[in-house]
């Protein structure tokens, strides 16, 4: 439900260049910040509505994966501009690239504001939402209906098949990327059999591609 939530919400995003639903509805490439907020909003309620029964299985982290998702930063940079560089990025579903420091005045209340509410969307909800869904549910259910009763981590040809299929089909701007990445993330899950590592390397990863983006200008990689 939480990644229903946060993908529904993502369709009135606007972009720099007026395409997709956000553009059709005349919705404002400015009204960006109130729209991702809201989607944020709702999404944190979707999470607590449902936190109560995943709260004890997330587990406890083990020390590794951390460092691991800081290091994994390099090859989704490196391989998204050389996508990018190739032509095959989808100008379709390209990202909102909104940057608070040059929508807002520079240094304003405005411009930190809505900077903190996409760190923690970056850092805290979209690794929560898509580990959830991703290694918490879709990868088990491609091996058994029953998902529930199929311990996390475990690996087939299916579970895979279905973990990088979400990674293209959900990142296609960024899909080599996506795949590899995914594909290095899901080898923790088997290593520890924890929830929370693989939640834990994905805000690493995502922290350090904010921090990125932050002292470079490349704000089309958000």
């Amino acid at each position: 439900m939480p990644l229903a939530v946060f993908l529904a919400g993502g369709i009135f995003e606007p972009t720099a260049n007026g395409g997709g639903l956000a553009g059709q509805l005349g919705i404002p490439y400015a009204a960006y910040p109130a729209i991702y907020s809201l989607r944020l909003a709702a999404t944190a309620i979707a999470i607590a509505l449902v936190w109560r029964p995943i709260r004890d299985w997330v587990g406890r982290t083990t020390w590794w994966p951390i460092p691991l998702g800081f290091v994994l930063v390099v090859p989704w940079i490196v391989l998204v501009m050389l996508q990018r560089e190739a032509g095959w990025a989808v100008s379709a579903v390209e990202r909102s690239g909104f940057n608070p420091f040059e929508q807002f005045a520079e240094g304003s209340a405005a411009a930190w504001g809505f900077f903190a509410v996409r760190a923690i969307g970056l850092v805290v909800i979209v690794p929560l939402v898509e580990e959830l869904f991703l290694r918490g549910f879709l990868m088990r259910y491609a091996i058994d209906e029953k998902f529930w009763e199929v311990p996390f981590g475990r690996l087939t040809l299916a579970s895979t098949a279905a973990c990088l299929i979400y990674a293209a089909a959900t990142h296609p701007a960024e899909a080599l990327a996506a795949i590899s990445w995914f594909a290095v993330v899901s080898g923790i899950a088997v290593a520890t059999r924890r929830p929370i590592d693989t939640i834990l390397a994905h805000a690493a990863t995502n922290l350090a591609l904010g921090a990125y983006v932050v002292a470079t200008g490349n704000w089309w990689l958000l």
